[in-house]
């Protein structure tokens, strides 16, 4: 029988300063749903740069989720620094005009939505008529007092009245103010953020390669690995003290109920570290996860080939891991 699932093309990661950015919105959306991965929104607004509210595109990855997608084969790293120069050299007339028309188009796209958030902000004007206020009680008598007025006179026909002046004849419009008003604004100017535009963009595997740009991923990789794969989502988890932050599932819906703490398999934990960490966890309400890679090839957790999860990263090493609580005394 055929296979239903869609293929999609491999996630575009661009490697600016040492950094793993996404800047594709459908690439972000669709490693979230399919892969555990929220990442961190960095983008700010230039003209208020200090601001950490809200945060836009793009997403930095940590160097363990970069990896996490080289190993499963669903992304591959372009970097930027080095692509560009080179595959604008190498541009023929005709790829040079499909990628101005490209950014072209972008700009369009921006023109439109800038229109429609103008049109939107404009304050709707009410129809309804108002009601005339009511007069008061001295009003009323004013008016039963005051003399009986004869019908109105135009000045203009009567023969008694003074010369009225003159009628302003209202002048044209000037000419390029009434043609500003009818030709269509000139479209937006962009500057590409990345390469993605340029054509062709053709994913590079870390296989073929060699991996000639190794990801330096820390030493805790395995345990988050070990953790991704049996479908948690990760934070960073450097406000509480640890690792990763560990949410059972998008964290825009639960709370983490871990904190995570890498250590190596034959690395001695001091007993202050364990008190800390477990005082901490029990006071926000997590569990003080700590693990590592097991030594000597082993298979982790040991869980059966039917236990594990359809999404499971082949290339991550085996890990345990260990759950430490506070108990009340």
């Amino acid at each position: 029988m055929a296979s239903t699932t869609i293929s999609r093309p491999p996630v575009r990661i661009s490697k600016v300063a040492g950094r793993y950015l996404l800047f594709d919105i459908d690439d972000i959306m669709y490693i979230r749903r399919n892969h555990n991965i929220c990442s961190v929104f960095v983008g700010t607004i230039p003209q208020n740069p200090q601001q950490n509210i809200f945060m836009g595109l793009p997403v930095e990855l940590m160097p363990e989720e970069a990896q996490i997608l080289i190993d499963k084969k669903v992304g591959y790293i372009v970097n930027d620094a080095a692509f560009h120069p080179a595959q604008l050299g190498a541009l023929d007339e005709d790829a040079r005009r499909r990628y101005l028309q490209a950014i072209k188009g972008e700009g369009r796209k921006a023109q439109l939505a800038a229109a429609e958030g103008k049109q939107n902000m404009r304050p709707k004007v009410s129809t309804k008529s108002k009601k005339k206020p009511k007069a008061t009680d001295s009003e009323v008598s004013n008016e039963a007092n005051a003399p009986e007025k004869g019908p109105e006179v135009d000045d203009e026909t009567s023969l008694f009245g003074p010369p009225s002046p003159p009628r302003a004849t209202p002048s044209p419009a000037p000419h390029n103010l009434s043609k500003t008003a009818e030709e269509p604004q000139a479209e937006f100017a962009i500057t590409p953020t990345t390469s993605s535009l340029l054509p062709p963009s053709p994913p590079v595997s870390a296989d073929e390669d060699g991996q000639t740009t190794p990801i330096n991923v820390p030493p805790s990789y395995p345990l988050y690995a070990h953790l991704q794969d049996r479908g948690y989502y990760m934070m960073p988890g450097l406000r509480f003290g640890c690792d990763y932050n560990v949410y059972p599932g998008d964290p825009l819906r639960f709370h983490s109920h871990f904190q995570a703490t890498s250590y190596g398999w034959d690395e001695e934990i001091t007993m202050l570290d364990l008190v800390a960490g477990g005082r901490l966890g029990t006071n926000v309400k997590k569990g003080y996860l700590v693990g590592g890679a097991v030594v000597d090839g082993g298979d982790g957790d040991g869980l059966k080939e039917e236990e594990a999860v359809a999404n499971k990263n082949p290339n991550a090493p085996g890990a345990r891991a260990f759950c430490i609580e506070w108990a009340a005394m």
